[in-house]
């Protein structure tokens, strides 16, 4: 009888606790609801605000979601709308801070983005393409280049750094190098998704300003192998340079209004616009001729009127002239050897052809002038 009296208290007890357990757990899932509810309203109202340009307001808001969403984490067992959620915020205020020129903020809200173990693969390669992005606009911000390009969001904004911000930042750039950490990211982001062509172009940019030509080279033509009219954004030579080897015709209209960086290092050191520039600078340097690189020629009729390289040594003038299979750059090639001519300068010019052997072409268009 006891016993029975035992038995039946502890599964009222059982009960009891169940039933409180349950009134707890759905309470729970209530609060939980209504976070949630709350932390989607905020985000829409910020993602409104980031639409009309109210950067810095979205970004409060943005921070009011992520204070309410009841998910902290960023664990791999976050399930795939808790994993969105916390992506897509520091996403965009990573975004938003990146509109405003605040470069530190952004990365270090990529990085919080890219820390959701859980988010797919497309969103962290988004994540990746801006944080290299962000490197890349420090490093033209430091260099005083910076511009509207690929890179660069333009925006109506009042924002400066100061003097003491700057020297933060070339010491940064000095010690870790700003194209070196975007050409991670780009990378980190290629190798995520190999057809991500995007992440390609802009790998091979970073491989063509730390002077890794090869490396460019095979970046490049994973570019171009998905996408024959992949747009050149940056406007690089050597982009076009693969286009034209593979056969793939480039818009004359583009080439002629080109105004290319120098981005290719000499052995002496100069910047040049074009491997095929690089390569003589190098012939002439490995064969003792002291040159000057795009310099200007006083005696010409025409104002500034260039050439690629001079050698005093010689007296001659060396043009490279690459695009000379196009019509409309004919006139212009034309035009320029026609100046040469009338003021009687000794020049030898360097064509598309040659560049398939521009070491040959080279010994022997300098014939005349010098034995090599």
């Amino acid at each position: 009888m006891v016993i029975r009296h035992i038995k039946r208290f502890f599964e009222s007890q059982k009960k009891k606790f169940a039933e409180l357990r349950k009134d707890k757990d759905q309470q729970k899932s209530f609060r939980e609801t209504e976070e949630m509810r709350k932390a989607e309203e905020l985000k829409r109202e910020a993602d409104r605000l980031a639409q009309l340009k109210q950067y810095q307001t979205a970004i409060e808001e943005y921070n009011k979601a992520l204070e309410f969403y009841p998910y902290k984490g960023t664990e791999q067992e976050l399930f795939k709308s808790a994993a969105e959620f916390l992506f897509k915020c520091n996403y965009n205020i990573a975004a938003c801070y990146s509109y405003l020129d605040s470069f530190d903020e952004a990365i270090s809200h990529f990085d919080r983005a890219l820390k959701v173990e859980a988010a797919e693969d497309e969103n962290k390669v988004r994540a990746l393409m801006g944080k290299g992005s962000t490197f890349y606009r420090k490093k033209l911000f430091v260099e005083g280049r910076y511009k509207a390009g690929a890179y660069r969001i333009s925006m109506d904004a009042d924002w400066e750094v100061s003097d003491k911000k700057l020297e933060e930042y070339k010491k940064e750039d000095q010690k870790k190098g700003y194209v070196k950490l975007a050409h991670e990211c780009f990378s980190s982001a290629a190798e995520l998704d190999r057809s991500q062509v995007d992440a390609w172009y802009s790998k091979g940019h970073m491989e063509v300003l730390m002077n890794r030509i090869k490396d460019a080279v095979q970046s490049f033509d994973n570019v171009i192998n998905s996408n024959k009219s992949y747009e050149n954004k940056e406007n690089l030579a050597l982009f076009d340079e693969i286009k034209r080897e593979k056969g793939i015709q480039i818009k004359a209209s583009e080439l002629m209004e080109r105004d290319t960086e120098p981005n290719f290092r000499t052995k002496t050191g100069h910047l040049v616009k074009t491997r095929a520039e690089m390569e003589i600078a190098n012939f002439l340097f490995d064969n003792s001729l002291l040159f000057q690189y795009n310099t200007a020629a006083t005696w010409a009729d025409k104002d500034n009127f260039r050439a690629s390289f001079y050698v005093p040594k010689l007296d001659l003038y060396i043009d490279h002239h690459p695009y000379d299979y196009l019509k409309e750059y004919q006139k212009v090639m034309k035009t320029k050897l026609k100046e040469y001519d009338k003021h009687k300068k000794k020049h030898i010019y360097i064509s598309s052809e040659d560049e398939k052997n521009i070491e040959e072409s080279i010994k022997l268009k300098m014939k005349p002038y010098i034995v090599l």
